[in-house]
C-alpha cells in the first residue's frame, strides 16, 4: 500500500514538473506607445525648427515598444509615467530597481536610434538647408 502513495505522489510530482511554466501575462503597451509619441523632448531633445518629429517619432516609438514588449507592466507604467514627464523620484525609489530600469531603457533607445528606419527617419525629417542669400548689390 504504501509503496502505491508513493508511486501516485511520485508521478504527480513528475506531471508538475513536466507542465510548461504558467508564462507572465504580456504587458499592455498602449499608454506607454501613446507616452512615447508625445515624448519628443525627451526622446529627441531639442530639435532644429522645421524638423518632423512625427516622422521620427513613429518608427522610433515602435521600435521601443517592440525593444520593451517582454518587460513587466510595473516597468512600463514607470517609463510612461517617465515619457510624460510625471516620473517623481518618490516613484522612481518606490520602483525598487529604476536604475537596472533606466539603463536597460538607455540601451534600448541606442538599439532603436541604430536602426536603419529610425535612422533615415532622423534624416528624411531634418529641415533642408537653408538656401544662402545672395550679396547686396553694391550701391
Amino acid at each position: 500500500m504504501r509503496v502505491s502513495i508513493l508511486v501516485a505522489a511520485l508521478a504527480g510530482v513528475i506531471s508538475l514538473s513536466a507542465a510548461p511554466a504558467m508564462a507572465q501575462a504580456p504587458a499592455d503597451l498602449g499608454k506607454f506607445s501613446e507616452a512615447c509619441r508625445g515624448g519628443e523632448a525627451f526622446l529627441l531633445g531639442q530639435v532644429p525648427a522645421g524638423t518632423d518629429s512625427a516622422a521620427i517619432l513613429t518608427p522610433l516609438c515602435s521600435c521601443l515598444t517592440n525593444a520593451f514588449k517582454d518587460m513587466s507592466q510595473k516597468d512600463i507604467d514607470m517609463l510612461a509615467a517617465d515619457l510624460r514627464g510625471e516620473g517623481t523620484d518618490e516613484a522612481h525609489q518606490a520602483h525598487g530597481s529604476y536604475d537596472k530600469l533606466t539603463e536597460l531603457a538607455r540601451e534600448g533607445l541606442n538599439n532603436c536610434f541604430a536602426e536603419p528606419d529610425v535612422a533615415a527617419a532622423i534624416k528624411a525629417a531634418e529641415p533642408p538647408p537653408a538656401a544662402p542669400t545672395a550679396p547686396a548689390a553694391p550701391q
